[in-house]
């Protein structure tokens, strides 16, 4: 089987949108588990809550295998009809898969705000919706990065088969993806606000909206990412089917 360099790219591509985001998440993970396996040999019947505060970090993992997935299907290479696929999708698939990879480790953070979660439910269960709120917040940098795969997956013509682009367009897709992707990392900060905006709000309730300002300052470097990436994808003329 001969394998073209759009193929081999769009391959790469996909191996990158799994194989990071599966970092963050597994890190994510690891770091929530510990703290609910303290939580359940302390109370067993907290398994349940820690379960869920455990599982908030995987999501990151299941978009990056899931725009692998569509990355593959997509471009035909799991349908065996990938000969004809240009440099300049196979770039794009590049551009996709830092997207998606690199947002996926704000798992990270958001496993530290969890841990944080639960270990205040632990002691507390009506705490539990309070933790929930401010575990959730680091996942919003991982759904830009799919946000950005899927507008660059649609307008360079993968989900249609019509390739009409340049080789130049693959580059800028790179460069939204780079955007976005590395904006991400912030949420790692954002989780180490918000595991502290958990604890703060377990001692005193009432300074929940402060804590959800603290909480939500690092997402705005992400906005920026986000911001750089649609406007590099207007300024190349994808929206506008250029």
């Amino acid at each position: 089987m001969v394998l073209s360099v759009g193929t081999v790219l769009v391959i790469i591509g996909a191996g990158l949108a799994v194989g990071i985001s599966a970092i963050g998440a597994g890190i994510g993970v690891g770091i929530a588990g510990a703290a609910s396996a303290g939580v359940t040999a302390v109370d067993p019947d907290k398994f349940g809550v820690a379960l869920v505060f455990q599982a908030l970090p995987q999501t990151q993992g299941i978009y990056g295998l899931l725009i692998a997935i569509l990355l593959l299907m997509s471009t035909g290479v799991l349908g065996g009809g990938s000969a004809d696929i240009p440099v300049s999708v196979g770039l794009t698939a590049l551009g996709v898969g830092i997207a998606v990879g690199f947002s996926g480790l704000s798992a990270i953070g958001q496993g530290i705000a969890a841990s944080s979660g639960v270990a205040v439910a632990g002691r507390d269960s009506e705490a539990v919706g309070k933790g929930l709120v401010f575990s959730v917040l680091p996942e919003t940098q991982a759904i830009y990065g799919l946000l950005v795969a899927i507008l660059l997956m649609a307008f360079t013509g993968m989900f249609t088969g019509v390739y009409t682009l340049p080789a130049a367009v693959g580059f800028a897709a790179i460069g939204s993806g780079l955007a976005i992707g590395f904006a991400g990392l912030s949420g790692i900060g954002q989780g180490i606000t918000a595991g502290a905006g958990i604890v703060a709000t377990a001692r005193n309730p009432d300074v929940m909206g402060r804590a959800l300002i603290f909480a939500v300052m690092s997402e705005t470097f992400a906005i920026f990412g986000l911001l750089i990436a649609i406007l590099i994808m207007f300024g190349i003329g994808l929206f506008g089917g250029a």
